[in-house]
C-alpha cells in the first residue's frame, strides 16, 4: 500500500501542466503576447528618444549654418518616417563606438537606456526558449512532490519586475569592470582556448563555491525569514526564469554580482587571462541552467560518467530547503 501511495504521488500532475506539454499555437501566442506589449513599448520608447536626440543634433547644426543638408537627411523629415531599422543600426554603431573609445563610462544616458531594453528583450527570449526546450528535446518531467505556486502575488510580480530591471545595470558594471581589468582581453583576434574555453569550468566552480556559502547563510534561521523565505513559497518551480528570479531583490543583487566576483578572482587571484567573450558564454550558460533548475524538465549533464549538473538537485532543495545549496554543480 505504501508503494502504491508513493507511485500515485509521483504521478501527480503539475497544476497547469498543459503549459509544459507540446506547444500549441494558442499557448505560444499567449506567451508571446504576454511579453510583446511591454517590451515593444520599452523598445520603441528608446528608439523614439534616439530619434529626438538625432533631430535635436540636426537642428543645432542647422541653426549654426553647418551641415544643414546632412542634418535634414538624418532627421528624415518626419516623426514616423525616421523610426527605421537604419536608425537602430546607427544607434548601435554609435553606442559601440562610444564604448570602445572611452569605455562604459563614456556611454550617454540614451545609450544605457537602449542597451538596457535590448538586455531585457534578450532575457525574455531566453526565458521563452528555456520553457520550450524540454518539449523540443522530449525531456522527461520531474514528478511533482511539493505544492506548486499557481498564482503569483503582487509582491511576486514586483520582485520579478525589479530583478528584471536590475539585470541591465549589472551587465553595465560587469563590462565596466572588464574594461579596466588588466587581465581581460577584448580583441577578437586574440581569442584562444586558454582565455576562452579554459576559464569556463573554473569560473563556474568559483562562482558556485561562494554561491553555496551565500545560499547556506540565507538559510540561517535569523536571516531566512527576511530574504530567502520568499523564494521558497514555490515548492515545485515550473516557470523557468520567472520562478528563478522570483527572489528578494537583495538576494538577486548578491547572486548576480557574485558573477563579477568570480571573474575578479579568476583574473587576480589566479593571474589568468580572461576574454570578454567568455563572460558572455558564462552568463548565458548560467542563465540557461538556472532557468532549467526552475522547470519540471529532468535535465542531466554528465562527462565521462560524472554528473556535472542535474536539475532534480535544485528541485529537491525547493522541497527540502536544508539541502543542495549549490546552483549549478
Amino acid at each position: 500500500a505504501g508503494k502504491m501511495l508513493v507511485e500515485r504521488r509521483s504521478r501527480r500532475p503539475l497544476p497547469g501542466a498543459a503549459a509544459m506539454s507540446a506547444p500549441s499555437g494558442s499557448a505560444v501566442g499567449g506567451i508571446l503576447s504576454s511579453v510583446a506589449t511591454p517590451l515593444t513599448v520599452l523598445f520603441w520608447t528608446a528608439v523614439v528618444c534616439v530619434h529626438h536626440a538625432t533631430d535635436a543634433a540636426a537642428a543645432a547644426a542647422s541653426s549654426n549654418g553647418t551641415n544643414a543638408g546632412n542634418a535634414e537627411g538624418r532627421s528624415g523629415g518626419g516623426f514616423g518616417g525616421s523610426i527605421s531599422w537604419s536608425l537602430i543600426k546607427d544607434t548601435l554603431q554609435g553606442t559601440a563606438i562610444r564604448a570602445v573609445e572611452g569605455g562604459p563610462e563614456n556611454l550617454q544616458p540614451i545609450d544605457l537606456l537602449f542597451c538596457g531594453v535590448l538586455i531585457v528583450m534578450a532575457l525574455e527570449l531566453l526565458s521563452f526558449l528555456i520553457k520550450r526546450s524540454g518539449t523540443w528535446f522530449h525531456s522527461k518531467l520531474i514528478p511533482v512532490r511539493g505544492k506548486h505556486l499557481d498564482e503569483l502575488s503582487v509582491k511576486d510580480q514586483l520582485f520579478i519586475a525589479m530583478n528584471r530591471i536590475a539585470t541591465a545595470p549589472f551587465v553595465y558594471f560587469l563590462l565596466r569592470y572588464l574594461y579596466h581589468e588588466p587581465n581581460a582581453v577584448w580583441d577578437p583576434r586574440k581569442m584562444t582556448a586558454t582565455n576562452v574555453l579554459l576559464p569556463i569550468p573554473i569560473i563556474f566552480v568559483i562562482y558556485d563555491f561562494f554561491y553555496t556559502l551565500l545560499h547556506w547563510a540565507l538559510h540561517i534561521k535569523a536571516i531566512y525569514g527576511y530574504i530567502h523565505k520568499h523564494h521558497h513559497h514555490q515548492k515545485a518551480p515550473s516557470r523557468a526564469t520567472v520562478d528563478a528570479i522570483n527572489v528578494h531583490p537583495v538576494e538577486f543583487f548578491l547572486g548576480e554580482y557574485n558573477h563579477i566576483f568570480a571573474c575578479f578572482l579568476y583574473c587576480r587571484a589566479l593571474g589568468m587571462d580572461l576574454h570578454a567573450a567568455t563572460t558572455i558564454i558564462f552568463l548565458v550558460i548560467g542563465a540557461v541552467l538556472a532557468g532549467l533548475n526552475h522547470t519540471r524538465y529532468d535535465c542531466v549533464i554528465s562527462l565521462f560518467g560524472v554528473t556535472l549538473y542535474d536539475s532534480k538537485v535544485h528541485d529537491v532543495h525547493h522541497r527540502i530547503p536544508q539541502s543542495n545549496y549549490g546552483q549549478y554543480i
